[in-house]
C-alpha cells in the first residue's frame, strides 16, 4: 500500500474536524504539540482514533502501543499509523 504520511495526517485531520466541534473552529490545528494537554481530545478520542485507522487501513494496534510516544501529536501519530501501515504490507 503506497501511502504518504501527508495523506494519513489530512485523514486524521478531517477525522478530528468531523466528529469535534471544538477541533472543527481551530484553523490550523498545531501538528507537535498535544492534542490531549490541548484539551481537543480526550482518552474517549484517542480509543476513536484508534478504531477509526484500525478500520480505514487494517492494522492492529495493541493496547500497549497507545502511548503518548505514538499519539502525542499529530505528526507522532501520522508517523506511527505509517509505519503500521508499511509493517502490514511487508508481510503481505
Amino acid at each position: 500500500m503506497n501511502i504518504s504520511i501527508k495523506q494519513i495526517e489530512n485523514d486524521l485531520i478531517s477525522f478530528l474536524k468531523k466528529g469535534n466541534p471544538v477541533v472543527a473552529k481551530i484553523k490550523d490545528i498545531p501538528k507537535n504539540n498535544s492534542l490531549v494537554e490541548l484539551g481537543y481530545i480526550d482518552s474517549f478520542g484517542i480509543i476513536d482514533l484508534v478504531t477509526y485507522f484500525e478500520k480505514k487501513w487494517q492494522i492492529k494496534i495493541d493496547n500497549d502501543e497507545i502511548t503518548t510516544q505514538n499519539f502525542g501529536s499529530i505528526n507522532k501519530i501520522s508517523n506511527f499509523i505509517e509505519k503500521k501501515i508499511l509493517s502490514k504490507s511487508e508481510l503481505i
